[in-house]
């Protein structure tokens, strides 16, 4: 049996759910086009009808508690059901439409997401993307709240609440410079790279704690010089000679080839997998859901 709540139960929730995305009542006010004493008024509502704080008030700012992140994880795909059964009903044969919310690598966005977007927008043309970039604690915090119906990314671990599907494998590979002959493939050793500089990415990234973890088994560090949230900028200045890279094989293009010069490391480093990830029990849009099973179906781009 479905529990009775007094009140206006849904406007408390649209309530709790623009505070959430604004962290400010003034904003969420403003936004719903209602006074301040009433939003604070439905937030006061909904905590003592669940009987747990959904915000910390400090300087002014509201944020979610871990009870308000669990609860607005709910909101949102519930506020995407109610509109999506509104349309069901006025029109049953409504095409596919809405908004699909990715949250993925900035590496995945530019390299492997285009062309499953391009080729989707052609069979549904009504429907919309929200793609997120960052890294992986943003991807996570992005699905746990869900401003994102799914992410992708490499995960070392699977965190509770989560599950993934295998999605491709890819292999690291070295670049260097053709202006200047670091190595021959022959020579190669972590040694080797290790001795000069290395440009690379941010610890927040999937691929930097990869690669000292690998080094460090070795008992060898990096030497890095430059650090880049941006796979283009470390190409270019690896291209000037400033330094050595390494990437996944999905992010170089046939265009690097003829700049870079490119060097297998798959003795070195295991393949890496990366993953969809979503909640457990996450309610899909049909937009979403037709994507996520086309990319399921798909291929890493070569």
């Amino acid at each position: 049996m479905i529990e009775e709540f007094g009140g206006d139960l849904f406007q408390w929730l649209r309530g709790f759910y623009f505070v959430a995305r604004t962290g400010s009542v003034t904003r969420a006010a403003e936004a719903m086009r209602r006074n301040q004493p009433a939003i604070s008024h439905q937030i006061k509502c909904l905590e003592e009808a669940f009987g747990v704080p959904l915000f910390e008030r400090t300087r002014g700012k509201m944020e979610l508690t871990a009870e308000g992140r669990v609860l607005l994880s709910m909101v949102v795909p519930l506020f995407e059901l109610i509109e999506e059964m509104k349309g069901k009903v006025r029109n049953p044969d409504l095409p596919v439409e809405g908004i699909v919310r990715v949250a993925a690598t900035h590496a995945l966005i530019l390299y492997y997401l285009p062309q499953f977007v391009h080729v989707f927008k052609k069979s549904y043309p009504h429907v919309s993307f929200d793609i997120q970039g960052g890294g992986v604690e943003a991807i996570l915090a992005s699905i746990e709240t869900g401003t994102a119906d799914f992410g992708i990314a490499s995960l070392l671990e699977i965190p509770q609440g989560l599950i993934v599907y295998d999605l491709f494998e890819t292999e690291l590979k070295l670049i260097a410079s053709k202006k200047i002959k670091l190595f021959q493939e022959k020579k190669i050793s972590l040694e080797a790279i290790a001795s000069v500089p290395h440009i690379g990415f941010p610890r927040t990234s999937t691929i930097t704690p990869l690669i000292e973890k690998r080094f460090a088994e070795d008992g060898l560090k990096l030497n890095p010089v430059f650090v880049f949230n941006n796979f283009e900028i470390v190409k270019k200045y690896v291209e000037l000679g400033m330094g050595v890279g390494i990437l996944d094989d999905f992010t170089i293009t046939p265009e690097d080839k003829n700049k870079l010069a490119v060097f297998d490391l798959g003795r070195f480093f295991e393949k890496r997998k990366y993953q969809i990830i979503l909640r457990q029990k996450k309610y899909l849009n049909p937009a979403a859901r037709e994507f996520l099973e086309r990319i399921r179906k798909g291929y890493p781009p070569k």
